[in-house]
């Protein structure tokens, strides 16, 4: 984590003073100086780059900006709160909410860095400090917390089972917290107009380009930004606040219970191959014919590697020469070689206007992929981006359509 990102305790003295709209009172409830509470206000306006409060002489009231850090740092303390509950620490008198507004960002990085690392020494190279410091900073934690964060193992001294969810949920905090810090960015600038879409590796590409399409005929100044990657990665990051949402496979991750999801259609996977591949030309394809190629799968535990193991769940699969998630990659080896694979109805029907690619005629049993949204359950979105969530909304309708057509049309054919 970052020194110019405010500490909890900082969260939790700005929390304090705007509830109680009074840095007297705020200093009482935190058995703190007056002097020491508007010492950590200021130190946190001059971090943030904004004024947060409206000084005067009744009281004082947070700006728009502080309001908009208020809604954030609340979520940010209860969920250090909550942190501290589940992992099962010291049961005391004192409020977990105390306990975690003592934690710092150098406790932070230390028990995230063991987790990562697996040892104190692995961890504090990670982070380019002295294993005495890491130590220090790991104990500490052990100690606010009142709870076992490490053991000896025969590599070295690594987390519990506690320590390890700790790190987990405070890695979450510390994502929340760059999201606060960025979210504060817009009442310094005057936000731009702006979409920044995370889209997963294998990506919704037709979904994707119709609506940058449309939207384009509708605002002529705003940009799309398309940021790719793994779902994880892409979690992170809107956690963070540098993407807005994510298009793809919708995943229903119980660890990230700040999200929601909104199915956009669901799709169906088929089997692909070069529109001159022997088999491109048959009209109906066989099991039997199918094993007799070479395929490209996706990773282990991906929907389509699923839906390839449900083709052949009746018997030996096929050989495969090549295990990637990378589209491109893909494309390039179906479009020079017989080799097989398997993508979702869109994105074949993309690959097929492209000229390079074909579906075979041959049907993948089983439930296709949800495409949808995902979300961060506090984000509002502005005037533009919620134009270009509609334009999705109504583009995965026209794909939906547009699918149900074409099987509408190959069920008379064989009739």
């Amino acid at each position: 984590m970052e020194a110019t990102l405010p500490s909890l305790w900082q969260l939790r003295v700005f929390e304090a003073v705007a509830r109680l709209e009074n840095v007297s009172r705020a200093s009482q409830e935190l058995l703190r100086s007056q002097p020491a509470v508007t010492s950590s206000i200021v130190k946190l306006e001059q971090l943030l780059g904004v004024t947060l409060f409206d000084r005067a002489t009744t009281g004082t009231y947070p700006t728009a900006a502080g309001v908009s850090v208020l809604v954030r740092a609340r979520k940010i303390l209860a969920a250090a709160e909550q942190a501290i509950v589940e992992i099962g620490a010291r049961r005391t008198a004192v409020p977990p909410l105390s306990v975690a507004s003592w934690i710092t960002r150098a406790h932070i990085r230390a028990i995230v860095a063991i987790a990562e690392a697996k040892s104190f020494k692995s961890a504090a190279a990670l982070l380019s400090i002295s294993e005495a410091s890491l130590q220090r900073a790991a104990r500490q934690l052990e100690q606010i917390i009142g709870c076992q964060l490490y053991k000896q193992t025969a590599s070295g001294i690594c987390t519990t089972a506690a320590g390890v969810e700790l790190a987990r949920r405070l890695s979450l905090i510390s994502s929340q917290i760059e999201a606060l810090v960025a979210d504060v960015e817009r009442y310094k600038h005057p936000s731009e107009r702006c979409i920044v879409v995370g889209v997963l590796l294998l990506d919704p590409t037709m979904l994707l380009s119709r609506a940058i399409r449309d939207l384009n005929t509708r605002f002529n100044d705003v940009r799309v930004m398309v940021v790719s990657g793994g779902y994880d990665a892409l979690l992170k990051k809107l956690h963070a606040n540098s993407i807005d949402f994510i298009i793809g496979i919708l995943k229903h991750p119980e660890y990230a219970d700040d999200t929601y999801e909104e199915a956009l259609y669901g799709d169906e996977y088929c089997v692909v191959a070069r529109r001159d591949h022997p088999l491109a030309a048959c009209d109906s394809v066989s099991l039997k014919q199918l094993r007799e190629h070479h395929w490209i799968l996706p990773q282990h535990g991906s929907p389509r590697r699923v839906a390839f193991e449900h083709i052949f769940v009746d018997g030996p699969p096929p050989k495969a020469s090549v295990e990637t998630f990378s589209l491109s990659t893909i494309r390039i080896m179906l479009a020079e070689s017989n080799l097989l694979s398997v993508l979702s109805w869109t994105e074949a029907l993309c690959e097929q206007r492209i000229g390079l690619l074909t579906p075979l005629k041959f049907k993948v049993a089983g439930a296709g992929p949800v495409i949808g949204l995902t979300m961060r359950k506090d984000w509002k979105p502005n005037a533009v981006q919620a134009e270009f969530l509609d334009i999705l909304r109504q583009v995965s309708a026209d794909l939906s359509r547009g699918r149900e057509l074409e099987e509408t049309e190959e069920n008379l054919d064989e009739l």
